[in-house]
């Protein structure tokens, strides 16, 4: 597995609460979170959860859905306690949404609104579901998906890493091929690119940076009122064996 990474502040943020991590030789994990809460305790948030996430992957002897699931636990509750501890950053959270692969095997975790795509053969899917008000919305028919894009309560999210004392994690189990891409990326991406494009930038002939690149350029052009982090995570041959 090849990743490669970005990171881009916007042009509305003071700061970057966004967070990612990317593998070290040999791992086979990644991740992209984005924070929440005043006096710059998001960005506090998704980085401490990136990096307990990361710590504990690196100690775990098997790649499996379980220890996914343990890693972000972790996460979740060393931001739970680091909320705790200091006032100031009472209420923080992040999103969380992340990627470990075990030959054919592929492990997805979810928490919040940073997404998950898959880029496979000419298409693409997205593999995680928001936790959103509007996505309840959507799911119980009560708005559609076009209008869930445009509503003025999409920013409001229903789960997070760090708010609460325990969280519910999605977790994902899917088959990888080589040549399969996948996409993580927080909303300041999917706010202002859409699936289409995502999609027609993954299967040019840029290197995987450029296309990375490219995305964001278009997200500022869009807007960019937000912090903008993404990644690809590629399945190669020796990979998928």
């Amino acid at each position: 597995m090849k990743v490669y990474a970005i990171t881009d502040i916007g042009r509305m943020r003071p700061i970057n609460e966004d967070s990612y991590y990317a593998p070290r030789e040999g791992e086979r994990f990644c991740a992209v979170a984005d924070g929440m809460g005043g006096h710059n305790a998001g960005e506090v948030a998704s980085a401490l959860a990136v990096q307990v996430f990361s710590e504990h992957m690196r100690a775990v002897d098997d790649i499996t859905a379980e220890a996914l699931h343990d890693a972000v636990e972790r996460a979740n509750d060393a931001v739970y306690q680091a909320a705790l501890e200091n006032a100031s950053m009472s209420g923080m959270g992040t999103t969380f949404s992340a990627l470990a692969q075990e030959g054919e095997t592929v492990y997805l975790a979810h928490v919040g609104d940073s997404r998950i795509y898959l880029v496979r053969r000419g298409a693409i899917m997205q593999v995680t579901t928001d936790h959103t008000l509007v996505e309840e919305m959507v799911q119980k028919g009560l708005i559609t998906p076009r209008e869930a894009r445009i509503h003025p309560k999409r920013n409001i999210i229903t789960r997070a890493l760090g708010t609460e004392e325990s969280v519910q994690i999605d977790i994902v189990q899917m088959g990888a091929r080589p040549g399969d891409a996948f996409f993580l990326c927080s909303d300041g991406m999917t706010n202002y690119v859409d699936e289409r494009e995502i999609l027609r930038t993954a299967m040019s002939d840029q290197a995987w940076e450029d296309k990375l690149r490219h995305l964001v350029s278009i997200a500022l052009e869009n807007g960019g009122a937000d912090n903008i982090t993404a990644l690809f995570a590629v399945v190669e041959e020796a990979d998928a064996r």
